[in-house]
């Protein structure tokens, strides 16, 4: 090719390109015709309705460093863009030419971006020819080198040792690229029709683009390696442009955030460590192969690791989509369920959960401890249990007040783990307290959830284990919740022999009503509060609402002394939080769970800082395309993670293994904390 030619080839890739493609919506709008814009100088590959609407703001876009672009192999017009932020649009062209000509573009310009984002951390040598085989040279060259006064700090820090192998790495990998290079000039160089091998068969793009997005790979592993060599003890920071502790930056400022990479060096730098450590970090751990069942989490851990957590809910738009799918495909999947199917076997579409995990749902349940540390300074035996069965109606309202649009959470693999604290400043002793809360899932058949709860400063825990089974039940769903859930509280002073007191408890019933219109959740059933080391006790009754008439979320609770005779009545409605109290010699009062103390700010680990088996790193590539209302997406991500763990149970059962809980261990009918 002729320089001139190359340049005005080089000249048309740098302008934006335009032009209609059909994208894929979802399951019921299908395929629709949209206007796609890329925009070679921001990265941006966006779309709108139509042309008509093309000065006016996009309705969606994504940017390209660090983007996959793959042919499909459903057919020859069909074809993917992945952004590194998880998002991906499914693209179809008129033809095979046609998407050539897309994947080609958006290949160069994914290519272009990723490079700012990899020469951020760059190799400490491009040229390999400053690395002598003396080490005293290779030194030397380092500190002489007019250009490096501040990285060759840094340099010389560096063991020689590892100098040489990321050079090794990287003559490797200018193999590879050659190598590359190679065959995608011998693909295009076949004929793109005829009735031999063509640049447009299947099996020859998918080679192709295999080829290209396993070197993108290595070139963004090698930069991550790098600059994690250069800070070894850093922590992961918050970039300059406002980005979330979790997630490195947010949706909402990619676009202006990724123009102040191209024009800053610095903010290039800073976003590119951003994106490089906390995304794709999260996202190679997502798919990890390794099968070691231990975790290499440290069992206390440092809590200065923690950062509040933003707590995600379904957009307007994609709850829209999702009532819109839930209301046909409900009434399909009716149609095959008969009276009394157990729905914990049944895979629902992910368009009927809620973007956490059971384990997060359960976690939100203690997040008004203040009730815990009055009732330990209590020295009335009666009067603390009717704090307990204050404090357990608290505990059922904020979970179900998080379940927004009784929606699933997700069902919790085995193994899978979820790690959270509270901070709360106590009132009398102005001491700041931690609360910890550890849930691990310890069985998959029956499904069976272990949960630990402490504030060790103040010698409380609550701990238990819960198990789902839901039933599908004509007009309604039924779910059994069993288990068993014990509080313990440190010794009164009123206490003989100075033993913990033991408040053991059990779950209520839970119904999914009018799911084929407006769906709702309420508990039913009686639950019983036994303390074996006072001799007191008490019956808490939730009652169903009536199907004429009748208020929803009403409950009794009978408190009785040691001797049996009641103390104490409590009633009202529990979802609002205002109940009244009586007792038995004449005196009452009102309760409000409300005003008992403000919802703590759940904190939790950063996402580069967890575990591959913790439920918000596990389930972040799904509730990402879930809030964002993909759910073809959000379903593939969840089939990934539930396939991923057949498979170590398969390869368990293949090697005569069973599976043992990394911090739970089995006690009787309880499950609790290994010591």
């Amino acid at each position: 090719m002729s320089k001139s030619k190359e340049n005005h080839v080089g000249m048309s890739l740098r302008q934006i390109s335009e032009g209609q493609l059909l994208k894929y919506t979802n399951m019921m709008k299908g395929w629709q015709n949209r206007w796609f814009v890329l925009d070679p100088r921001t990265g941006m590959l966006e779309y709108f309705m139509s042309e008509a609407e093309r000065k006016q703001r996009p309705r969606a876009s994504l940017h390209l460093a660090g983007a996959i672009v793959v042919p499909s192999e459903e057919d020859s017009y069909t074809f993917s863009v992945n952004a590194a932020n998880e998002n991906s649009f499914k693209l179809r062209a008129t033809d095979a030419k046609e998407r050539q000509h897309w994947i080609n573009r958006l290949r160069v310009v994914a290519q272009a971006h990723t490079q700012v984002l990899a020469e951020s951390n760059p190799p400490l040598f491009r040229d390999h020819s400053q690395l002598s085989s003396s080490n005293l040279s290779t030194s030397s060259a380092i500190s002489a080198s007019p250009h490096n006064t501040g990285p060759s700090q840094k340099m010389l820090s560096c063991n020689l040792t590892v100098l040489d192998a990321f050079s090794g790495v990287r003559d490797y990998l200018r193999r590879v690229e050659c190598e590359h290079q190679r065959l995608v000039h011998d693909i295009e160089s076949l004929p793109s029709s005829g009735s031999t091998t063509t640049c447009t068969d299947t099996e020859i793009l998918i080679l192709k683009a295999t080829s290209q997005a396993t070197l993108l790979c290595l070139e963004q592993c090698l930069a991550i390696l790098h600059y994690q060599q250069q800070q070894p003890t850093k922590p992961v920071k918050v970039n300059s442009a406002g980005s979330s502790p979790l997630l490195g930056y947010s949706n909402s400022k990619k676009s202006m955030e990724f123009k102040q990479i191209s024009d800053s060096p610095r903010l290039r730098s800073e976003s590119a460590v951003s994106v490089l450590s906390d995304k794709n970090l999260a996202n190679v751990g997502a798919y990890s192969s390794d099968t070691n069942e231990s975790s290499s989490v440290p069992v206390l851990d440092d809590e200065s690791q923690y950062v509040p957590i933003a707590e995600e809910s379904l957009s307007p738009i994609a709850q829209e989509m999702g009532n819109e799918e839930y209301k046909g495909r409900t009434l399909k999947l009716l149609s095959q369920l008969k009276l009394g199917t157990e729905l914990t076997k049944v895979n629902l579409p992910v368009f009927c959960c809620e973007p956490r995990s059971l384990l997060q749902v359960i976690a939100d349940a203690f997040r008004q401890p203040h009730l815990l540390l009055k009732m330990a300074k209590e020295s009335d035996a009666d009067h603390r249990m009717a704090m307990v069965v204050q404090w357990y109606l608290g505990c059922i309202r904020a979970c179900h007040l998080e379940m927004t649009a009784a929606r699933k959470p997700f069902n919790p693999v085995l193994g899978e783990i979820f790690k959270c604290i509270w901070n709360m400043k106590d009132e009398d002793s102005g001491e700041m307290l931690v609360f910890r809360f550890l849930a691990e899932q310890v069985s998959h058949n029956p499904p069976v959830s272990a949960f630990h709860f402490e504030c060790p400063q103040r010698g409380l825990s609550v701990h238990g284990n819960l198990s789902i089974k839901a039933k599908f039940m004509g007009m309604y769903v039924g779910v059994a919740l069993g288990g068993d859930l014990v509080l313990e509280l440190p010794p009164h002073k009123q206490s003989q022999e100075g033993d913990t007191e033991k408040y053991e408890m059990t779950f209520p019933m839970l119904y999914l009503r009018s799911f084929l219109s407006e769906p709702w959740l309420e508990f039913g059933g009686k639950i019983n509060v036994n303390c074996s080391e006072s001799r007191s006790s008490a019956g808490i009754v939730f009652q169903t609402k009536p199907f004429y008439g009748g208020k929803p979320h009403q409950a009794t609770a009978e408190i009785k002394t040691h001797s049996g005779n009641t103390a104490a009545r409590i009633s009202g409605d529990w979802m609002s939080g205002v109940m009244e109290m009586s007792w038995v010699n004449g005196q009452s009062e009102s309760i409000d769970l409300e005003t008992v103390g403000e919802w703590l700010e759940k904190k939790i680990r950063r996402i580069c800082d967890q575990a591959d088996d913790e439920s918000y790193k596990l389930w972040h590539p799904v509730r990402q395309n879930l809030v964002s209302g993909d759910f073809q997406m959000a379903t593939e991500h969840k089939r990934m993670i539930e396939e991923r763990s057949r498979e170590k149970e398969r390869k368990r059962h293949n090697q005569g293994m069973s599976f043992c809980a990394t911090y739970f261990e089995p006690n009787n009918d309880l499950w609790v904390r290994k010591k």
